[in-house]
C-alpha cells in the first residue's frame, strides 16, 4: 500500500495505520516496523492486510518471548506491547466468521498480559460482573491511597488493550486510576461473550462498572470520571445521564444521534428505497468499497445485524435528544478539524444546538490541523489529548462555582475560533446562524462579540 498520513477516513488503511503508529509514546509501535509491514500490504486487499501484520506481530512476539528467557524483563514488556497492537491491528479486517479473528485477538491479549504483568506496578487484569457475563477490563494504578479515578472506554472497534495506550498510561502517570473496561458491543466482550451484542442503554453495563469501582478502597467516589471514545462519545453521555456516581465526562467526539448520522451519510434517494433496492445497491458498493464491505462485517457480528437496511432502524434508539436534562455533570467535548470538515451540515447544527441545550457544564475542544492531532480520536496526536483531558479533570475537580458565575459559563462553551473553521468548511450562512447562539467565547478571554 501507499502510506499517505493525509488520508485519514476511518476505517482505511491509511487511517489504520496512522492508529497502529499512534501507541509509540507508551510502547506499543515502531514506526521502521509499522512502515515495512505496510510496505508489503496491497492496496485495498484485506487477506494481504492480515497477513502482513501477522508476520510482523509473529516475529516481535518470539523477540519478546527470548527477551524473557534471557530475563530481560524491560526489553520483553516492550516487545509484548508491540506484538499486542501488531496481532490487534492484523484483527481488524479478519471477517468475524473468520477462524483467524479469534485467534489473533487471543494473542493479542495474551501478548498484552504479558507485558502488563512485567509492569512495577503491574495492571491488574479484570472480569466485571454483569449480568450473566463478565465484562473484560484492567486496572491501571496511578499510585497508592485513595486517588481520582477515570473510567475509560472504546467504541464500536476499539479494544480495551488499546485504550490503555489512549488514555490508561498517560492517567498512570499524572497519578490517576484508570478503570478500562469493555462492554457489549465491544471487541474483548464479544469474542468471550459472543451473545452480548451492542445496545443503546449503556448507562446499565456502566453502571455495574461503577458497583465495581465503588467496591475498590482505592478508589475517590467524589472524583469519578468516565471517558467514551469515538462511539463511546454517544455511550459515555448517556450513562453519565442516568448515573449520578459520575462526577464528570468526557466525549471524544460526541455523538448525539447515530440513526440521523447514519442517514446522513447516503444520498437522500437511497435512504427511502425500498429494503431489497438498498441491500441490492449495498452490495455493489461493498465489492468496490473495502470500508463498506468492513462496516458491514463488523455490524453483522457487533449489533446482530443481518441485512444493510436494518441499520435504519437498529441505529434509531442511539439518541441523546430528551437527555438534555438529565445530564448534570461536567461534559467535555473534543473534536478534530477532520471530523468538522467532513461532518454533514444538519449533523453539525445538530450538534451544536444540542450543546446549547444541556444544562451541565460543559466544554468545548477542537483539534486543528496545524495541531496534528485532527483526526478521529487524534491518532497521531494522542498525547495532545491527554493533556487536555487531565488539564480539564483537574480544573473540574478543583473548580468551585459561585451561583453568579455559574450562568456565564452555562452560556460560553464553545471556542470562538471554531466559527472560522465552520465558515471554511460550511459556509458563511451556517457560521452565522449558529453565532446567533450564546456559546462562542473567546479563548484569550471574555465572550465573543
Amino acid at each position: 500500500m501507499k502510506i499517505d498520513l493525509l488520508d485519514k477516513e476511518v476505517g482505511g488503511f491509511n487511517y489504520e495505520f496512522l492508529r497502529a503508529i499512534s501507541y509509540g509514546a507508551s510502547g506499543g509501535a515502531e514506526l521502521g516496523e509499522c512502515v515495512a509491514a505496510a510496505a508489503r500490504v496491497h492496496e485495498g486487499d484485506f487477506g494481504s492486510w492480515i497477513q502482513e501484520w501477522t508476520r510482523l506481530a509473529d516475529r516481535v512476539a518470539q523477540e519478546a518471548e527470548a527477551a524473557l528467557k534471557k530475563g530481560k524483563q524491560t526489553e520483553a514488556r516492550h516487545a509484548f506491547l508491540r506484538a499486542s497492537n501488531y496481532y490487534r491491528a492484523a484483527e481488524f479486517y479478519a471477517p468475524h466468521i473468520d477462524p483467524r479473528q479469534n485467534a489473533l485477538w487471543l494473542r493479542s491479549r495474551e501478548c498484552f498480559h504479558l507485558a502488563v504483568s512485567l509492569m512495577s506496578p503491574p495492571v491488574e487484569i479484570l472480569e466485571i460482573p454483569f449480568e450473566d457475563a463478565r465484562l473484560p477490563g484492567y486496572f491501571v494504578s496511578g499510585g497508592e491511597g485513595r486517588r481520582p479515578t477515570l473510567i475509560a472506554m472504546g467504541g464500536y472497534d476499539s479494544s480495551g488493550e488499546e485504550v490503555f495506550h489512549w488514555i490508561g498510561h498517560a492517567a498512570a502517570e499524572r497519578g490517576w486510576h484508570c478503570l478500562i473496561f469493555e462492554g457489549p458491543g465491544q471487541r474483548g466482550a464479544l469474542h468471550l461473550n459472543p451473545s452480548l451484542i451492542l445496545r443503546p442503554d449503556y448507562e446499565i453495563p456502566v453502571s455495574a462498572v461503577v458497583d465495581y469501582a465503588f467496591a475498590r478502597p482505592e478508589i475517590d467516589h467524589e472524583r469519578l470520571a468516565l471517558i467514551g471514545y469515538s462511539l463511546g462519545g454517544y455511550l459515555a453521555p448517556r450513562a453519565a445521564a442516568f448515573e449520578p456516581r459520575i462526577k464528570a465526562c468526557i466525549a471524544n467526539s460526541l455523538v448525539v444521534d447515530l440513526d440521523e448520522a447514519w442517514r446522513a451519510s447516503w444520498p437522500a434517494p437511497l435512504r427511502t428505497a425500498p429494503d431489497a433496492v438498498f441491500d441490492t445497491i449495498f452490495a455493489t458498493l461493498s465489492l468496490a468499497n473495502p470500508h463498506i464491505r468492513w462496516g458491514m462485517d463488523h455490524a453483522r457480528w457487533s449489533m446482530g445485524v443481518k441485512h444493510p437496511h436494518e441499520f435504519f432502524s437498529t441505529w434509531k434508539p442511539y439518541t441523546l435528544w430528551g437527555l438534555e436534562q438529565r445530564l448534570q455533570c461536567p461534559l467535555l467535548c473534543l473534536f478534530g478539524e477532520d471530523e468538522l470538515a467532513a461532518v454533514n451540515q444538519k449533523l453539525l447544527e445538530e450538534t451544536v444546538r444540542y450543546i446549547d441545550a444541556l444544562k451541565c457544564l460543559k466544554e468545548v475542544h477542537l483539534f486543528t490541523c496545524e495541531s496534528g492531532a485532527a483526526s478521529h480520536c487524534q491518532m497521531g496526536g494522542i498525547s495532545q489529548a491527554q493533556t487536555v483531558i487531565f488539564d480539564w479533570l483537574e480544573e473540574t475537580f478543583s473548580r468551585e462555582v459561585p451561583a453568579s458565575e455559574e450562568g456565564t459559563l452555562l452560556a460560553t462553551s464553545i471556542p470562538a475560533e471554531l466559527l472560522p473553521l465552520i465558515e471554511k468548511y460550511h459556509g458563511k450562512e451556517i457560521a452565522r446562524d449558529l453565532q446567533k447562539l450564546d456559546l462562542f467565547y473567546n479563548q484569550r478571554g471574555g465572550a465573543d462579540e
